[in-house]
């Protein structure tokens, strides 16, 4: 193997491929990056044995083709650390990698491809093409909600479901929830339904562009492979049967509060500072045309209170939520007002923006937390 690169070029398309690559693994071949260089193209390939990331890229010069894994955390700080200069890479018979630029020479021991997990095939999976725009912000407005729970695996990742004429992603933890739906979107495939798990997700962001389109193969149950320009990304699918959540949005909330979403924030970031360490709990106390944000710490005394100018006729109510749950989905409020649609102290409520984009229904879910005495 040997071929001229740019370091530029080099580093782009080793960024893509070294965030699936583990720090430490019981199988040290995990920690190497799959260089494989053909007639035409290089391809850099790191995977975790859950999620695989393969990107291409195109060498000034190539003079002769191979394969080698590198270990990955070496080459690429060394990368990283050059400036944009042409970059000369060649390797011998023992798989030793001499690389040089107009100043300096390196060399790195590399290990031959054969031990390294091969990329899975998908080739009876189903075919799905989507915009990348709204890929990216599906994946946004949901992925804060995944659970961390390993005693609940069905609910570590994102519930994804595309139907003939509609793309819909959900998630949960227990105590809040997003869906947002794409009713724009159309296939001729047949129902899919998945999990992604959040690593995936992560990177598939990373690498997701605001223009073209994104092709996934769902092997269903098993696998998702997204194809993105010239980067492939694989993940196994989450195991287990997503609950059924439907059964949990609640139709009946016809009790609304509209808010300014900025000043709402501010204002529990700021009252959240006098709240219960534990319980991080803030109080609602919503009354026509005002809702008063107020919290307090019985441990060490403290208290705040501020109140808001809020759009709100029916009768008062006290509620109680964890102020970090609420700064999280009103961050995914992108009007300036948020809407909150709400039944009563001890029901969950519905959040979504003031107005929704052409095409989307987004709305999240919020418990409430007891109010303490």
């Amino acid at each position: 193997m040997k071929f001229s690169i740019l370091q530029e070029t080099l580093w782009e398309c080793l960024q893509k491929a070294v965030g699936v690559v583990p720090s430490r693994s019981s199988t040290p071949i995990l920690e190497n990056l799959l260089f494989e260089l053909d007639k035409s193209s290089l391809r850099i390939t790191g995977t975790d044995l859950e999620v695989w990331v393969t990107a291409e890229t195109e060498p000034d010069t190539i003079e002769s083709q191979g394969a080698v894994t590198l270990p990955a955390r070496v080459i690429t700080e060394m990368i990283r650390a050059l400036p944009n200069i042409p970059i000369h890479f060649e390797m011998d018979e023992t798989h030793k990698v001499k690389i040089s630029t107009e100043r300096g020479l390196y060399q790195i021991s590399g290990i031959s491809k054969e031990n390294f997990p091969e990329l899975p095939s998908l080739s009876s999976g189903k075919k799905f093409e989507v915009d990348n725009g709204k890929l990216s912000r599906m994946f946004t407005k949901t992925i804060f909600a995944v659970s961390p729970d390993e005693l609940r695996p069905a609910l570590m990742g994102i519930f994804v479901q595309i139907f003939p004429q509609e793309f819909r992603m959900v998630a949960t933890d227990g105590h809040r929830l997003s869906k947002i739906v794409d009713t724009g979107f159309k296939t001729e495939a047949s129902p899919v339904e998945m999990i992604i798990p959040p690593k995936a997700v992560q990177l598939a962001l990373k690498n997701l562009g605001s223009e073209g389109k994104t092709q996934m193969t769902v092997e269903e149950k098993k696998m998702v492979c997204f194809q993105f320009n010239r980067t492939r990304l694989y993940t196994r699918l989450v195991e287990g049967q997503y609950p059924d959540y439907e059964r949990v949005i609640p139709k009946d909330n016809t009790i609304q509060m509209v808010v300014n979403k900025t000043e709402l924030m501010a204002t529990v970031k700021r009252v959240a500072l006098f709240s219960n360490a534990f319980t991080h709990q803030v109080r609602f106390v919503l009354q026509p045309n005002l809702l008063t944000v107020c919290s307090e710490d019985l441990e060490v005394g403290g208290e705040a209170k501020e109140e808001l100018v809020a759009q709100y006729q029916a009768e008062p109510m006290e509620i109680g939520y964890n102020a970090y749950y609420i700064l999280d989905i009103l961050k995914q409020i992108d009007t300036e007002d948020a809407i909150f649609y709400l039944k009563n102290a001890t029901s969950a409520a519905l959040i979504a923006p003031a107005e929704q984009l052409p095409n989307e229904s987004f709305e999240m879910l919020l418990m409430p937390i007891k109010l303490s005495q």
